[in-house]
């Protein structure tokens, strides 16, 4: 979920290759790319293998490689879980948002708003399609909802534009 959450990241790939590390071999958990920049996810409770090295295997010094620890993903659950939420809601409706409901939303957050006051200014009848376009717009890093990080998504949740909160 942090991966696909990320609106930097551009590309990934779940279990891509074994990699070495310290002699070592492991299963990659993710490679992922962000602009030029490629990385290779070990989450802390890989196994390392005991098959010896092939030609398939990458080797750590192709790639950046980020042990991925247990506390930074307990730390993220919140975040974790709130875009386990967003996400279905984004792909739901990807190709149904106009355009000019997207940038109609980002010019009417000028300021924090609570998704109900959103949702209410926007919606003539069934909000989902207002509240893809929220979740949308939050993914592209268009919005920002510094609280998703500590708080259960609800109504009350504010929404800011990105400049709000630098």
């Amino acid at each position: 979920m942090l991966i696909e959450s990320d609106s930097s990241i551009s590309t990934f790939c779940e279990r891509p290759a074994f990699v070495l590390i310290d002699g070592r071999r492991y299963l990659a958990d993710f490679w992922v790319k962000s602009g030029d920049r490629e990385e290779l996810l070990v989450l802390a409770n890989s196994v390392a293998s005991d098959k010896s090295e092939t030609d398939a295997d990458l080797k750590a010094l192709c790639f950046s490689v980020r042990c991925v620890q247990h506390a930074e993903l307990a730390a993220a659950r919140v975040w974790i879980d709130n875009w386990r939420r967003m996400l279905p809601c984004i792909v739901a409706t990807r190709g149904l948002l106009p355009i000019s409901l997207l940038d109609g939303i980002e010019r009417f957050i000028d300021r924090p708003q609570q998704l109900i006051t959103i949702e209410r200014e926007f919606s003539t009848g069934d909000p989902t399609l207002v509240r893809a376009a929220i979740f949308a717009l939050l993914h592209a890093g268009r919005l920002s909802a510094p609280d998703l990080h500590t708080e259960a998504l609800s109504l009350l949740t504010p929404f800011a534009p990105v400049d709000a909160t630098s």
